[in-house]
């Protein structure tokens, strides 16, 4: 969503407009309006430049450390012990 989709949001919002509508209107499906607005105050607290704020964080965040192998790394292992005939 873009920082500009936020700012109609926010003013929709403002306006008494419901999520329907503000879906139809930045053509997005309604529960991605919903989801936007829930992870970002709620329909009395949604602030587009907070929210945008939020966002970027939220998208910075690492990978833990315990997670799954890149598929490179998995493909290669499989090579080695795995002729790829099924015969």
């Amino acid at each position: 969503m873009t920082r500009q989709d936020r700012q109609h949001i926010a003013a929709a919002l403002a306006d008494g407009v419901g999520y329907a509508e503000i879906g139809r209107r930045l053509g997005r499906p309604t529960s991605t309006v919903s989801r936007e607005v829930a992870r970002n105050g709620g329909p009395g607290g949604y602030r587009a430049d907070q929210a945008q704020l939020a966002t970027g964080r939220r998208v910075r965040r690492r990978r833990p450390s315990g997670a799954a192998p890149a598929r490179g790394a998995t493909r290669g292992r499989c090579g080695a012990s795995w002729s790829g005939s099924l015969t």
